[in-house]
């Protein structure tokens, strides 16, 4: 499924649309359902899951799914090493993504 890359900036320039966003894990729901996250350019969002959180989450996580402008309703997340994850890189390659219109249009 394709979808674009974001940062919390940019989420509601793609309300409704498929979105993937990488961010800290600040706070997870008692009931597991959501949790929220830090993304790289510090901006808190809300991850609505499907199902309740099975397995501890911590760190940094990759969620994919829809935004609803202010957050995702999330189809899936990743979870990853945190070892030398570089959230200034990321947040930069989100921006430059988010700046080109239309990047993978091809004529």
């Amino acid at each position: 499924m394709l979808r674009e890359i974001v940062s919390g900036t940019h989420l509601g320039a793609h309300i409704n649309k498929n979105v993937s966003i990488t961010g800290f894990v600040m706070e997870i729901s008692p009931n597991g359902l959501w949790f929220e996250m830090k993304t790289t350019d510090n901006q808190v969002v809300r991850i609505s899951l499907q199902r309740p959180i099975d397995n501890p989450i911590e760190g940094y996580v990759e969620v994919h799914g829809k935004s609803t402008g202010k957050g995702i309703t999330a189809d899936d997340y990743i979870t990853f090493s945190n070892e030398s994850f570089d959230a200034k890189a990321y947040n930069s390659m989100c921006t430059l993504l988010n700046s080109v219109p239309n990047l993978w249009h091809t004529s």
